[in-house]
């Protein structure tokens, strides 16, 4: 605890004795050096350096940095340290000196007092300002009535790191205390309780967030500085934006701090790793700074052996580009240096985890391109490696999961199975063992769970929910009202069809297709969508508010691109529309639809990319078609019309593009409007997921897949020998494609002839044929899912290949294009656009 005699400086606040006394208390043979030129004067130099330094950088930053005097570098504190190298490093942390100082009247000329203050070696780091409830503050209180009307340019309110506001219940925290608008929520939950009896709510706050290791972790690891920034429009307008520094919020501190502890905890104890994390954070929760937090943290570990734990953390994220947002956050992480390495080619990553670079960014696409060069190097398979999923629900679910952890097999485990296959005993089931990934840990990310999700990586050690993402005000609810249209329509057939077989859902999606795509409900459509533009969106954001159109196709889409276009012309309205979407070729003729050209990217906006452009103030509306309903983020976005059903997790994931702040953006502003009459279904989305996960953990069960198995034989369609020879042929043609080869694959298709002969045979009846397949099918996803958490038994892993070939190939389907040609002779009869009005969640 301070005195009022400890502070000399009520300019910058230092405390120069704690200052002086940690640096020769930790760098006695620096302080020496200064010391041989400046004797007497040497702490003087030491502040005069330290004063010069703040005129050009921020203290938090030379307390990371260090502080250089005349050419001497002074640590002006001392990290925990990582490993056990060295008892001296332990020392030097504990020699750190927290001091604080209740009620400390900062100014010379007034009475104006803080509530609390903290230093950190005589270095002003922690404003504190307290309110109780029972005397009818909050924490709200806090910054309006003792931060906001002081005298902020004085350097207590300039110097240290963090500015608290908290009541007895809440707390709110900035690293500039100069607008209200920079406090931010620094809550534990949606309300606020207590851990241990008898403690206030907010016992998150000052038994963890303000620990003394936490201060210090802070400006190690967590404290971000974003540069200032100028952009020119392209008006030619230029707009600043100052320099700023990121805290973290609460659930981020406390999810990669948790899960780096839980991970060095079990790595000591257990001497392996093999530990799998969801991380169940809503929109706006700040995930890939979160995501960025965790992987540093994760690097620093060390085991009580002083092992490192991991030798790579790899970041996959669910784009098929590496995401921009993602690799604009993690280059502001200036400490980390050349620690990150950012793959843009498949060959990156094999190149990166070669030379062991510390931290990888990818995509799990691209991921999947060097399984070869891994599974190949026995040096590779040894690695200790934590991977970072970003949307883990999208793309660990079967095959793609399957890859990542083959990758990284233990060398013996390998060998063996590949010795026990060849061997194909029964003894192998006593053998094999739940998927060891004792090398690996896998930390997922996710705002929306599924069951499948839950159920490979258990319940989540971590949540933030949307309501409460929604209640500290980082997001809007996109799911408070719904306008809702029907779009109704009688198809006719203008020839009789022929009697052809064709995959169910593809025959319905294509028929509704030909509803969705009638030119005449199109530009019904568009004119209702330009009239609610104008009337509820136009002037919404401070006259900047924009609209998405979720159309349920790509030829769906450029109709309404084409449509809206003409009618904002027509009208000569002050703003301007784009298509996004994948090139195609049209199906009626043949034409290449490129984006680049329908938008005229390269001639009007010199080759710049959609978004880029949907960015500038001219461009408000814009069509999409199984395009940027995930992961695309324009806070200008408050209106969304579709043209296209969307349930369940895809609901959310669409609607939410809405959901993203901006200071102008109010909630009466967001207009959902759906013309599929599908409101009920979207409210239920959100609803389900609001609070976190809506599902339990559950154990897959392995049994199943066996079952069907059985099913399958049960039937005696093909004999033990048919399924073998044919997997041989199957094996044998992949085998030879690759190397250019068609002997096998010619073989294959006389093979494939044969059996749906056998097939027909054992099967006259339709219905029991496709009772077949369906079983094959089912087979096939039940092995892709189970396979993620048990080895099987030989015979179930070799029977995929037949089941997977088989379920495609025993009836002879009409192909898609087939279908699409025969689908010419049904029109539309009757169409119309029925309103039901507003619907209310």
């Amino acid at each position: 605890v301070l005195s009022k005699d400890d502070f000399k400086d009520k300019e910058y606040h230092i405390v120069e004795k704690d200052l002086i006394a940690f640096i020769t208390a930790t760098q006695a043979d620096k302080y020496a050096e200064i010391e041989e030129n400046y004797k007497t004067d040497t702490n003087k130099e030491i502040i005069k350096a330290l004063k010069d330094e703040l005129t050009k950088k921020k203290l938090w930053l030379i307390m990371r940095d260090g502080l250089i005097v005349k050419g001497t570098q002074l640590e002006l504190y001392k990290p925990k340290p990582r490993s056990n190298t060295t008892q001296t490093q332990e020392e030097n942390f504990q020699k750190n000196i927290f001091a604080f100082k209740k009620e400390y009247r900062y100014h010379p000329l007034t009475e104006e007092r803080i509530d609390l203050v903290i230093w950190l070696n005589g270095l002003p780091v922690i404003v504190i300002e307290l309110k109780h409830e029972d005397e009818g503050q909050n924490c709200e209180d806090a910054i309006y009535e003792s931060l906001l009307p002081r005298d902020l340019s004085n350097n207590i309110y300039k110097l240290p790191f963090l500015y608290v506001a908290s009541s007895n219940t809440e707390v709110k925290v900035a690293t500039d205390p100069s607008s209200e608008k920079n406090f931010r929520w620094f809550n534990a939950q949606l309300v606020n309780k207590s851990e241990t009896d008898g403690e206030y709510p907010v016992e998150h706050l000052y038994r963890h967030a303000l620990s003394k290791e936490n201060i210090t972790k802070y400006l190690e690891h967590y404290l971000v500085f974003v540069p200032a920034e100028e952009k020119i429009t392209e008006d030619g307008e230029v707009i600043s934006n100052p320099s700023f520094t990121i805290f973290p919020r609460y659930h981020q501190l406390r999810a990669s701090k948790g899960v780096a502890q839980d991970v060095q905890q079990y790595a000591n104890k257990h001497q392996t790793l093999g530990k799998k994390y969801l991380i169940n954070h809503s929109a706006g929760a700040g995930k890939t700074l979160t995501i960025a937090w965790m992987a540093d943290m994760l690097d620093s570990l060390y085991t009580e052996d002083n092992q490192k734990v991991f030798d790579n953390i790899v970041i996959l994220t669910d784009r098929i580009s590496l995401d921009k947002n993602v690799k604009d956050d993690l280059e502001l992480f200036s400490h980390l240096g050349r620690k990150i390495n950012f793959s843009k080619r498949a060959g990156d990553l094999a190149k990166f985890l070669d030379k062991d670079r510390d931290i990888i960014v990818s995509t799990i696409h691209k991921f999947s391109y060097v399984q070869d060069i891994i599974q190949e190097s026995e040096e590779l398979k040894k690695r200790k490696v934590a991977f970072l999923i970003d949307e883990a629900h999208r793309s660990q679910e079967g095959k793609m999961a399957l890859t990542l952890r083959k990758f990284f097999t233990k060398d013996g485990e390998e060998a063996e199975q590949e010795e026990d296959e060849t061997s194909g005993t029964d003894e192998i089931a006593d053998k094999l063992k739940k998927l060891d990934t004792s090398n690996q840990v896998f930390v997922a990310f996710t705002a929306t769970t599924t069951p499948k999700t839950l159920a490979f990586f258990g319940e989540p050690f971590d949540v933030y929910t949307e309501e409460e993402a929604i209640h500290e005000g980082y997001i809007l609810d996109v799911a408070q009202n719904i306008i809702s249209y029907e779009t109704l329509y009688n198809l006719k057939v203008k020839e009789t069809l022929p009697d052809k077989d064709f995959p169910i859902g593809i025959v319905s999606k294509l028929l509704k297709n030909i509803a969705y795509n009638d030119d005449g409900l199109i530009q019904y459509k568009s004119e209702v969508i330009v009239n609610l533009f104008v009337e509820k969106v136009a002037n919404t954001i401070n006259g900047k508010g924009k609209a998405m159109v979720v159309a349920s196709s790509r030829p769906a889409g450029l109709k309404y691109f084409e449509n809206l276009k003409d009618i904002i012309e027509e009208r000569e309205l002050p703003f301007k529309v784009l298509f996004a979407f994948s090139d195609y070729t049209d199906p009626l003729t043949n034409e290449s639809i490129e984006e680049i050209k329908v938008n005229e990217l390269n001639t009007l906006h010199s080759g710049k990319v959609i978004e880029e452009v949907f960015d500038t103030d001219e461009y408000r509306i814009l069509v999409v078609a199984n395009k940027f309903q995930t992961g695309f983020d324009q806070p200008l976005l408050a209106a969304m019309f579709l043209d296209k059903v969307v349930n369940g997790v895809n609901a959310i994931q669409t609607v939410s593009r809405l959901n993203r702040k901006h200071p102008d953006k109010e909630q009466a502003d967001i207009l959902v409007v759906d013309f599929t009459n599908n409101s009920t279904n979207i409210f239920e989305a959100f609803n389900k997921h609001r609070k976190g996960t809506p599902y339990k953990e559950s154990e897959p069960k392995k049994e199943l897949l066996q079952q069907v198995y059985d099913a399958i034989d049960e039937l005696e369609v093909f004999t033990e020998d048919e399924i073998k020879t044919y997997i041989k042929a199957y094996v044998e043609a992949e085998t030879e494609a690759k190397k250019g080869e068609s002997t096998a694959d010619a073989l294959l298709s006389n093979i494939n002839q044969d059996y749906r002969e056998i097939f027909k045979k054992a099967l006259p009846n339709i219905e029991d044929q496709k009772n077949y397949i369906g079983l094959l099918r089912r087979y096939t996803k039940l092995y892709y899912f189970i396979a993620q958490f048990y080895f099987l038994d030989y015979h179930l892993h070799e029977f995929i290949v037949f089941a997977e070939a088989m379920a495609n190939t025993l009836i002879k389907r009409g192909k898609t294009s087939e279908l699409t040609q025969l689908l010419k002779n049904v029109e539309l009869s009757k169409g119309a656009v029925k309103y039901h009005g507003q619907k209310t969640n």
